[in-house]
């Protein structure tokens, strides 16, 4: 498979928006990974910049697909990033930011966010879609330059990958509960809302967030973590999701698409 470019899956869903809404889920999931758990607690100021960490993450991340046909030079810098990031967790074991299951858990994530969102937020996704995703996310993690030995070979193996990770590895990580405490006691500061604002809104929105991303979480991080689902939320989340899928198309461009993926497309339809 090609690396993904203009006229991929990657290139129309990877910049939405959308998956926004969803980040506290990926955090989640990066968290209870007890080797990415470590590096955060060890190696970044996670609990006294949570948002600022993501802030900064994110363009980087989406610049792997958006920043074709050069995005490998971007995930090489990214990996740069994780090569001093190892040490002990708290149960004695050591880990490594680049050990392969770490470096693919922490790529998936990301990747099965976007597909959530796609499915909760745009369409049901086609088993076409799901093949062709799967092979564009696996060219661009093999830009990294960190093996993929651990990685599924297709799409019905990247599904039981997910399940046994959820059902097996996943814990509760000091960090991880750092991240669960947020809901009650949200951080002090946004960076992109003026302070006033965001004290007035960060208590019910954290809430509301949560609840969002709790209605896309693994059966087995529900019960994990100690938090329920019923057939009450799912059918308000459905509603919800609704309402986003008919208003977007109305929302201004410059908004609905992030500003790497927005320069990324105005770069190509200007060589065209």
């Amino acid at each position: 498979m090609d690396l993904a470019g203009p006229g991929s899956l990657h290139w129309r869903h990877a910049g939405d928006n959308r998956v926004l809404l969803l980040l506290v889920r990926v955090g989640l999931l990066q968290l209870m990974h007890p080797g990415l758990g470590a590096g955060v607690r060890d190696h970044s100021d996670f609990f006294g910049e949570p948002w600022e960490r993501i802030i900064r993450s994110v363009p980087q991340i989406q610049g792997v697909t958006f920043d074709w046909p050069d995005a490998e030079t971007t995930a090489r810098q990214i990996t740069s990033y994780h090569v001093d990031i190892k040490g002990v967790d708290e149960q004695g074991r050591r880990y490594h930011a680049l050990d392969p299951e770490t470096y693919f858990w922490a790529h998936l994530t990301i990747f099965d966010t976007m597909v959530r969102s796609i499915e909760l937020f745009d369409h049901r996704l086609s088993d076409a879609e799901k093949a062709q995703l799967y092979a564009e996310t696996m060219a661009g993690y093999r830009l990294y330059g960190v093996s993929d030995r651990v990685a599924p070979e297709d799409w019905a193996g990247y599904e039981r990958y997910l399940d046994r990770m959820c059902r097996e590895v996943l814990e509760v990580t000091p960090v991880a509960r750092g991240l669960l405490d947020f809901v009650d006691r949200p951080p002090e500061r946004f960076p992109l809302l003026p302070a006033p604002i965001y004290r007035l809104f960060k208590r019910p929105f954290g809430k509301f967030l949560w609840w969002v991303n709790r209605g896309t979480l693994h059966p087995a991080i529900l019960d994990r973590i100690g938090a329920s689902w019923t057939a009450r939320d799912e059918r308000l989340l459905r509603i919800f999701a609704k309402i986003v899928h008919v208003v977007w198309p109305l929302v201004p461009y410059r908004l609905r698409y992030s500003p790497r993926s927005r320069a990324a497309m105005k770069r190509v339809a200007v060589a065209r």
